[in-house]
């Protein structure tokens, strides 16, 4: 379980344009075709749990990648068969000695089971590299970003968009980022003629927003990490063009935080305003977000907040002018 010092230490990475990686691997074997690396983030792990402790008991009907349901401490959570997810499916020897890490994405609880955790490593967020074509298992949909761990060697650390796992095996998230939009109220006249910017990595999360913004009738531009919205933003030569911006925290190349900075800290932008598009929806993100220089903060696949966030960011807009 993370306490206040963990806490406390990733706040600080998160301002200082890092982030801590839990990594794992998908495999027991150390022989010579060694086992993938695979990351999240730190912050989003509750606590890490060995797995023969904890029987899993059969869910019928559920996604084939859902092994069941375990009970911890008097809540029951989905167990996720993340090896077989990513093509190295476990036998029984390995699932005795696999682990379980619980973690929260989004108000969801879920246990991702895993072989084992190699450890905790941090990284600033410009070492990170976008994988949208990287196929890891021979499929493509699954990474966000790479990064290179130092084992003694260089090796690639995948880092995996768990977004698009949930919404894959958990039909409630599916139905979330598949969301039925009402018609826009008179707020929306604000942000006609306009575009509305965004940046995301994770691939379901940018179609999620983009079927939103649709339903909305809201122009808008969608990017890949924060380094392609600033390329954009920086070749403007002022803001009359933009209604807001919406930006996720744990981006490659160029996290939330360096977009958040670098609207603030030019003369063209630094009037915008910048909500925040997060699964990390403790509230001491939401606290810390503002500090970086945010104005709203959004939990992720959460639409009637997203919704009520664009009214008040229209508002704060016209507030602005």
């Amino acid at each position: 379980m993370l306490d206040m010092k963990s806490i406390d230490k990733t706040a600080n990475l998160v301002h200082n344009n890092q982030m801590s990686l839990m990594i794992f691997q998908m495999q027991h074997s150390f022989g010579i075709n060694a086992p993938t690396f695979y990351g999240i983030n730190v912050f989003k792990v509750r606590e890490v749990i060995e797995g023969q402790r904890f029987p899993v008991a059969k869910s019928p009907n559920s996604h084939p990648l859902i092994e069941g349901m375990i009970q911890l401490r008097g809540s029951f959570l989905p167990v996720i068969d993340m090896p077989q997810w990513l093509g190295f499916p476990m036998d029984d020897a390995a699932r005795e000695r696999s682990v379980i890490i619980v973690a929260d994405f989004s108000h969801n609880i879920v246990g991702f089971r895993v072989a084992h955790i190699h450890g905790v490593e941090e990284k600033s967020w410009d070492e990170l590299l976008p994988a949208e074509n990287m196929a890891v298992g021979g499929d493509t949909r699954v990474v966000n970003q790479t990064t290179v761990k130092y084992n003694g060697q260089d090796e690639l650390c995948y880092i995996l968009d768990v977004e698009g796992l949930l919404s894959e095996c958990l039909p409630e998230v599916a139905e979330k980022l598949n969301p039925k939009v009402k018609p826009p109220g008179a707020w929306k006249s604000r942000l006609i003629g306009k575009t509305l910017l965004v940046a995301d990595d994770s691939r379901s999360i940018r179609m999620y927003l983009t079927n939103v913004f649709t339903q909305l009738e809201l122009q808008h531009l969608v990017f890949e990490n924060g380094q392609e919205l600033i390329d954009y933003m920086d070749k403007l030569p002022n803001s009359d063009s933009i209604s807001v911006v919406i930006t996720d925290l744990e981006m490659p190349v160029a996290s939330g935080h360096t977009v958040i900075k670098f609207i603030r800290n030019d003369e063209r932008f630094r009037k915008l305003v910048i909500g925040v598009h997060s699964s990390m929806t403790a509230e001491n993100n939401e606290r810390d977000a503002r500090v970086l220089g945010a104005d709203f903060f959004i939990g992720k696949i959460n639409t009637e907040a997203l919704v009520n966030t664009l009214e008040k960011m229209s508002d704060k807009m016209v507030d602005q002018e």
